[in-house]
């Protein structure tokens, strides 16, 4: 653990804190609060892990028309632990967590640093507001970087939208178009209904192409699942 450099942290960060114990509290271990009869960051990082799951989905719901099942895969990807501990690692700032006698010289484990993350973003909003604590979150986690369109799992987000209905059906009927080697054809059936058609140069393509064409229309979609 290197010396608290508290100016050093605030630079990192670029946020500078009023109350300088926010920060110190941000850094410290239960181990070591226990050893030393202070607070942790356990309270920061509970509050700080609902404010980054909130921030997050607030940006995918107003930039991003897709369901809700896609949006939670993002945002799991984006505030998931092996990413927030990479942030803490990139910055340097693990070697400046207070941990207790019993870790040695021990790095803190990817657990610890993803808490980390989560309480400086507790103690920024204790000490300054929500929109500081934003701008950390998106100062260090790229939301548009982090989100591609291909990303999508457009197959997945129509079986979700069939499960929505009891005993609706989704059958995918995938074939090689007569007379057209390499070129594909997938159909989705809902409830032995035609929903859509796509064609493309691999049987998973047009299967793909195929649920995110059926998905565009919405409003004809969910008549169809629910048999109206």
């Amino acid at each position: 653990m290197l010396e608290f450099d508290i100016k050093k942290i605030e630079k990192i960060i670029h946020y500078g804190f009023k109350n300088k114990d926010n920060l110190k509290t941000a850094f410290t271990h239960s181990s070591y609060a226990n050893e030393h009869n202070i607070k942790s960051n356990q309270r920061l990082e509970y509050l700080g892990d609902s404010i980054l799951n909130f921030v997050v989905a607030e940006y995918l719901y107003n930039n991003f028309d897709v369901e809700e099942g896609q949006m939670s895969k993002w945002r799991s990807k984006m505030v998931n632990s092996d990413n927030l501990a990479n942030i803490i690692e990139t910055l340097g700032l693990d070697k400046y967590i207070m941990l207790g006698k019993s870790f040695g010289k021990n790095e803190p484990a990817k657990s610890i640093k993803e808490d980390l993350f989560e309480s400086l973003v507790g103690a920024i909003y204790i000490d300054s507001s929500i929109e500081k604590a934003k701008r950390f979150i998106f100062r260090f986690i790229d939301i548009k970087k982090s989100v591609k369109k291909k990303d999508v799992d457009y197959k997945s987000l129509l079986q979700e939208e069939v499960q929505k209905v009891k005993g609706a059906n989704l059958v995918y009927f995938t074939y090689e178009v007569p007379r057209q080697p390499g070129n594909f054809c997938a159909e989705i059936y809902i409830n032995d209904i035609f929903v859509a058609r796509s064609n493309s140069t691999t049987k998973k393509q047009a299967q793909i192409d195929c649920a995110k064409l059926a998905l565009s229309e919405k409003a004809k979609l969910k008549q169809i699942i629910k048999g109206e």
